[in-house]
């Protein structure tokens, strides 16, 4: 009773900060405020089994306007009024939830509130991320990461920390940490894909606390794909997984079908560690699909329609005991990519099985050839993408 009470206590002194931040710096701004999702009323005062950190609340519309700091305040209090739409409405946090679903068949680790936080690390919010930051600058959000910092190490103390974004949030939040005056501990971060995946995970430890560091869960950059194993990540360390274990997983595979026969997907990770990169993302996929994904970068940018990305997968027929390479997604001029696979396919005397717009070939069975060919064919597609810049 007597901790429930410091810790409300310590709570309102924190808000009271934050809001006196919030008066002075808002009028400047003219941007609306906003950070705490879940109503805190009910968590606060036990043990945070899970704090979930997102960067900025993107409430607002296109007219900012900053009002006084009594609605942070009043957040601050009893959450944000749409939180009971979250697990229908709110993609952030309904695609991570689905994926406990898919993977566990419940969600109980998201829907405890009694032991949960959900909160933005920037008080600000707007349209775009990078509107948000143009305006507030690096003080005002260095200011609200440094108050988030000492609302979750000082007063919260979650056993995991889930933070939505490596580079904005976690990366940001560590560095607060160790710019912290009276903090001396020695932080060690490992950054690793675990089970394969696409995406780039974050981990590392703060006294009590675990702080995992995932890609924004909102479903841009195929980030679906790679839920199901971050789901199992945040599953296993509330369970108390030791950092070292989780790291581990990315020399492992998560199947989650049980479509993937056990020998195809090792013949598949075997081939993932002998085929070059050549500049392109490189994952497996929870159907067991070796992906290489290509965009292109820099001046070409301007050129490319949506998010200008080339997709070519390698799976395994088990029926038929062969490889077979497919498109997975088009990016520009898709029938001028199409000739150009059918092109290196004529060369490499690969036959084509599909005749619709899905582009299939039977790459045939032996492991140098599928290597050889893999390589010249990366190195093709950086080549056509780099090189193809007409609207």
């Amino acid at each position: 009773m007597d901790n429930c009470i410091d810790v409300e206590k310590k709570y309102n002194e924190w808000i009271d900060k934050a809001c006196e931040f919030v008066e002075k710096v808002g009028p400047s701004l003219n941007m609306p405020v906003g950070a705490m999702q879940s109503d805190i009323s009910l968590a606060l005062g036990n043990e945070i089994n899970i704090m979930f950190l997102g960067h900025d609340a993107h409430e607002a519309d296109s007219t900012f306007q900053f009002k006084n700091s009594d609605y942070f305040r009043e957040r601050c209090r009893t959450g944000n009024v749409c939180w009971v739409e979250r697990n229908e409405k709110w993609a952030i946090w309904k695609n991570l939830r689905d994926g406990f679903i898919k993977v566990f068949g419940e969600s109980s680790i998201m829907d405890d509130l009694d032991h949960l936080v959900f909160t933005n690390a920037i008080f600000f919010t707007g349209d775009h991320i990078t509107e948000v930051l143009d305006q507030i600058g690096t003080s005002v959000e260095n200011r609200c990461m440094e108050l988030t910092r000492d609302l979750i190490f000082d007063i919260l103390q979650p056993k995991l920390l889930v933070c939505f974004s490596i580079n904005d949030v976690f990366d940001k939040l560590i560095g607060s940490v160790r710019n912290k005056e009276d903090f001396h501990e020695k932080i060690i971060v490992q950054k690793f894909k675990p089970y394969h995946i696409k995406h780039t995970c974050a981990i590392t430890q703060v006294g009590s606390t675990i702080i995992l560091g995932i890609p924004h869960p909102s479903g841009a950059h195929g980030v679906l794909a790679s839920l199901p194993a971050i789901v199992r990540i945040i599953n296993d360390l509330s369970k108390k997984e030791i950092i070292e274990n989780i790291v581990a997983t990315k020399e492992k595979y998560l199947d989650v079908s049980n479509a993937v026969n056990k020998n195809d997907l090792e013949r598949i990770i075997a081939l993932k560690d002998k085929i070059r990169k050549d500049g392109t993302n490189q994952w497996i996929d929870p159907e067991g699909i070796l992906v290489y994904e290509y965009y292109c970068k820099g001046i070409i940018k301007k050129y490319v329609k949506g998010n200008g990305t080339i997709a070519v997968g390698l799976k395994i027929d088990s029926e038929e005991n062969k490889y077979v390479l497919s498109i997975l997604s088009y990016g520009n001029h898709p029938d001028k990519f199409i000739a150009k696979l059918q092109e290196i396919c004529d060369e490499s005397k690969l036959f084509k099985m599909d005749v619709n717009a899905n582009f299939v070939a039977d790459v045939g069975t032996d492991d140098s050839r599928i290597i050889d060919f893999f390589n010249l064919l990366l190195s093709k597609m950086k080549d056509y993408r780099e090189n193809d810049i007409r609207e």
